[in-house]
């Protein structure tokens, strides 16, 4: 079968095609009198394999590994797969929650994105000082999302930040307080007491 055949039947492009076998992943198995590659029904499982395994995540260095070493162990790079995408579901959460909290602030233009995003960095400080003079920029006129200021409020161990936070989440209106009642379920006593 010839590669525009082979692609038409596969899914797999043609110039993908001769990326594989630039690679070393696909060798047709001969070529006609033209010139031209010929694909045997073997080279062509071995493509419905490489799009199989590239469909789980892995590299193509890593698809080569699997298919040309006789002593591979599949459940050793499933199983960093499997470590790799929940640290990719972890950081796509983080930054779902940061996005809709910047979006709750409901920021005018830029320049209050770029305010709401420094005051979420802040609050997530190490310093206890900084993570302080961010609650206390409520008062600065700084739209502060309240579910990023009941997170802080629910995690705060330092007295003094904890004080400008709960100030900060008085002064933020009505919905605080069933916020912060979420941490009333917490599995941790002193969330509970926050809370």
């Amino acid at each position: 079968m010839l590669i525009g055949e082979v692609a038409r039947r596969s899914g797999v492009s043609a110039r993908m095609l001769r990326h594989y076998e630039t690679l070393g992943l696909v060798r047709p198995s001969g070529r006609t009198g033209s010139g031209y590659r010929e694909y045997s029904a073997q080279d062509i499982r071995r493509i419905f394999h490489i799009e199989s395994l590239r469909s789980l995540g892995l590299s193509l260095r890593e698809i080569g590994r699997a298919l040309d070493d006789p002593g591979f162990t599949p459940s050793a790079l499933v199983g960093d797969l499997v470590r790799r995408t929940r640290e990719r579901i972890a950081a796509e959460t983080e930054l779902l929650t940061r996005l809709s909290r910047i979006d709750s602030a409901e920021p005018a233009d830029w320049e209050e994105v770029l305010r709401v995003v420094s005051l979420l960095q802040a609050l997530g400080s190490q310093s206890a000082d900084v993570r302080q003079r961010a609650a206390l920029s409520f008062a600065d006129g700084v739209a502060v999302p309240v579910e990023a200021l009941a997170e802080a409020a629910l995690s705060e161990t330092e007295p003094n930040v904890a004080g400008a936070l709960r100030w900060a989440l008085a002064q933020s209106g009505d919905g605080a307080p069933a916020l912060l009642a979420k941490g009333l379920d917490s599995p941790v006593a002193a969330v509970r007491t926050r809370a």
